[in-house]
């Protein structure tokens, strides 16, 4: 193990990628401690241009079914930022439009049982039958509404000329995709800790070949992904991604003034900070939302409250500088060594600190771009078309 000085003032152990097979043995203390402060050898800028490459001459369809309401509600959108603007809040696995060119499709939900998995998300809800149907009716709703009417049924697209088609959730039934062998079906969870994505991670759906379990672990070790799961982030996107959103919703003159606090993190009093606090409240429009997130310098998340980590993702793609209460990430690689917090109070003290010394701020934020960049793109983007690669052959 060595280190590795990435900037003037971050450092990062480098700990080769191969070093997670060793992981099921060693103390969950040492793992933590590697999401941290250790970091494997990144993919070199050709092997992304290589995937690229692939997906330049193959089709991909990104499919939600009605029953999910999230993420994107428009289909036939002049380009993938207006697809993207359409969604609800977070944004989801952008790279799949912007950089793999995927047609976006939103079919009706279809009456074969295994389509309805989406229902145990609802299993340990106070009352798992209204939540249900409350889902139902606003899936009825939209597909008698005058812009759902024409949506359409999982027989009527041509599934088989596409090469890859990523669901979410499972939205197209087995009796369909085994129709189709030539094409690689793989699918998301929409529930990162659900039913589905537990009983994914023994095996895949019925017809699917491929199973994309949210993670962006630097270290995927206990639990070691099985041959059919890919460790693969729901905020699959890259920082050009964030640069197009960011170029087609803002002025230019916008300035990096604020400090974001995740709405679990509020504390009164609220501490002293030297830069102006926006509170997130989790019901922010999708543009305010995009204007709290490229107007942030700093991103604090110190709450004790368990997150799985996009929001860390979003923030740092958008150009902010995460910190965080390691104890309160599923997924701990958004944070760096030093910029662990326990409470608001501490987390402003090091902020205010930072904005003191801007040279060691830009260091971690360069680096925690490109750790995100890494986990978030260009490792998932590489493996997946690995798979693909050999599912064509």
């Amino acid at each position: 193990m060595t280190d590795v000085d990435l900037s003037s003032s971050v450092h990062l152990h480098h700990l080769a990628q191969a070093w997670e097979k060793l992981g099921f043995f060693l103390p969950r203390s040492v793992l933590n401690w590697a999401e941290i402060h250790a970091r494997p050898t990144p993919f070199p800028p050709q092997e992304v241009e290589k995937a690229l490459d692939f997906w330049r001459t193959r089709k991909v369809a990104l499919v939600k079914q009605t029953a999910y309401g999230a993420l994107y509600s428009r289909t036939n959108a002049n380009s993938w930022v207006e697809t993207a603007f359409s969604s609800a809040c977070h944004l989801g696995p952008l790279a799949f439009l912007a950089e793999l060119k995927a047609d976006y499709h939103i079919v009706r939900q279809d009456p074969d049982s295994e389509t309805f998995l989406w229902r145990e998300k609802y299993a340990y809800d106070p009352d798992p039958l209204a939540s249900t149907r409350r889902r139902e009716e606003k899936m009825d709703n939209l597909e008698k509404s005058t812009a759902g009417i024409s949506l359409p049924f999982v027989e009527d697209i041509p599934w088989n000329q596409y090469d890859l088609v990523v669901g979410l959730d499972v939205p197209i039934p087995s009796r369909i995709v085994r129709k189709c062998p030539q094409t690689l079906w793989a699918y998301y969870s929409t529930e990162a800790g659900g039913p589905l994505q537990k009983n994914s991670l023994l095996e895949p759906a019925a017809g699917y070949q491929l199973f994309l379990n949210h993670g962006f672990r630097r270290y995927r070790t206990r639990p070691r992904n099985r041959p059919h799961v890919l460790e693969f982030p729901f905020q699959f996107q890259s920082a050009q991604n964030w640069l197009a959103l960011g170029s087609s919703l803002l002025s230019p003159s916008l300035k990096k003034q604020n400090i974001l606090v995740e709405r679990h993190s509020h504390e009164i009093p609220q501490p002293a900070s030297a830069l102006p606090l926006v509170l997130m409240n989790g019901r922010d429009s999708l543009p305010d939302y995009l204007a709290h997130l490229f107007g942030a310098r700093f991103a604090i998340q110190t709450t004790s409250k368990v997150r799985w980590g996009n929001w860390a993702v979003e923030t740092i793609l958008a150009g902010a500088l995460f910190l965080g209460n390691a104890a309160s990430l599923a997924i701990r690689s958004p944070l760096l060594p030093g910029l662990d917090f326990r409470s608001l109070a501490t987390a402003l003290h090091k902020a205010n600190e930072l904005v003191e010394h801007p040279q060691q701020e830009n260091a971690l934020r360069a680096v925690q771009i490109d750790t995100i960049e890494e986990l978030c793109f260009r490792r998932p983007l590489i493996e997946l078309t690995q798979k693909a690669r050999e599912f064509f052959r």
